[in-house]
């Protein structure tokens, strides 16, 4: 879905804000709930992947004064209660209601439904709240046999129940590849809301397996969400390409933007949410103002064509850099 002006994502608001809440104008896009209608998810919000609790609780009280509503986080971040703490002090400064602000988190793939179970209500211990706005699968059990597609259906009927429960108002996936959705699909009651992966500029021409399958997910009603945006986990000097690089850069003089701003943009008018991150309120201010001007469909088209940065591993394994049509992927915790 594009967004190719303001006046669009002003108008999904409109919708969306009836059904669930977030403040009037908040740049979204629609998203299929655990109920069966829609709700509105994010076009932006706050990462916290590698921060600690302490600097992800700073960090998430920042972006909320700046009018950020959106914050994303995981069990593997092992920072969820710091998020919680942050969120808490956030909303009593803003007074908030639990309703005006949208949180994402994601337990460990692979878990039988005991385990699914515990870690899930747990999340909600650490984040000190009732329910999540979405709940992820942070990576797909491995394995093509019987046993891996098994346990993938497990975690997802466990997930689904939970979230019947009035404990999330969506339930999606990360890192999952076609035939991983198709497992869970075919046995699906709920809605799968999304699929986050890496994606960014650099990748907009990488075969369908490099891209997690992103139009098989687009044919399904899946939203696919961006994370390392600005290819922050490259090594240099690509870690610095969608920032101070010269076709962002170049572009971004036309609006008077930044680089960074120019790539994130680039992906918010396709209407892929971002989760960039930040302790710098300079750029936190400017990963937040994506929405004040306009690519034109010369620039995208350039930004469309670039082939790099590429998709970059993690130094962690698994590796995050997989190729969907591996026998054997190994799954990333990003």
């Amino acid at each position: 879905m594009a967004l190719s002006c303001n006046m669009r994502c002003v108008a999904i608001n409109l919708f969306c804000t009836l059904v669930n809440g977030l403040p009037y104008g908040y740049p979204s896009i629609p998203m299929r709930g655990v109920q069966g209608w829609h709700i509105e998810m994010p076009l932006v919000g706050l990462g916290t992947w590698q921060w600690n609790s302490s600097v992800a609780e700073q960090a998430v009280v920042q972006a909320f004064k700046v009018g950020y509503r959106h914050v994303d986080t995981a069990v593997v971040y092992k920072n969820q209660d710091g998020v919680g703490a942050g969120l808490a002090t956030a909303v009593k400064a803003a007074h908030l209601k639990r309703e005006d602000y949208f949180v994402t988190t994601k337990v460990p793939g692979g878990l039988n439904a005991s385990a699914t179970l515990a870690a899930l209500e747990d999340a909600l211990k650490l984040l000190k709240l009732d329910y999540v706005d979405l709940m992820l699968l942070h990576w797909p059990a491995p394995g093509n046999g019987a046993e891996g597609v098994a346990l993938r259906q497990e975690q997802w009927l466990t997930l689904e129940k939970w979230a019947k429960q009035g404990k999330t108002k969506a339930v999606g996936v990360s890192h999952y590849c076609q035939k991983h959705l198709e497992d869970i699909l075919s046995v699906a009651t709920v809605p799968v809301a999304l699929n986050q992966n890496q994606y960014h500029i650099g990748m907009a021409g990488d075969t369908q397996p490099r891209l997690h399958d992103k139009s098989f997910d687009e044919k399904h009603g899946i939203v696919y969400m961006s994370y390392s945006s600005l290819c922050g986990p490259c090594d240099p000097p690509d870690n610095m390409k969608l920032i101070t690089g010269d076709l962002v850069v170049g572009i971004g003089k036309s609006h008077n933007k930044t680089g960074a701003q120019v790539s994130l943009r680039w992906l918010v008018q396709q209407g892929i949410p971002v989760i960039p991150k930040s302790t710098k309120l300079a750029h936190v201010k400017q990963n937040f103002d994506l929405f004040s001007f306009e690519l034109t469909p010369s620039e995208m088209e350039k930004l469309s064509g670039a082939t790099s940065p590429a998709e970059t591993g993690t130094k962690q394994k698994p590796d995050d850099a997989q190729d969907c049509s591996f026998e054997e992927p190994s799954w990333a915790i990003v």
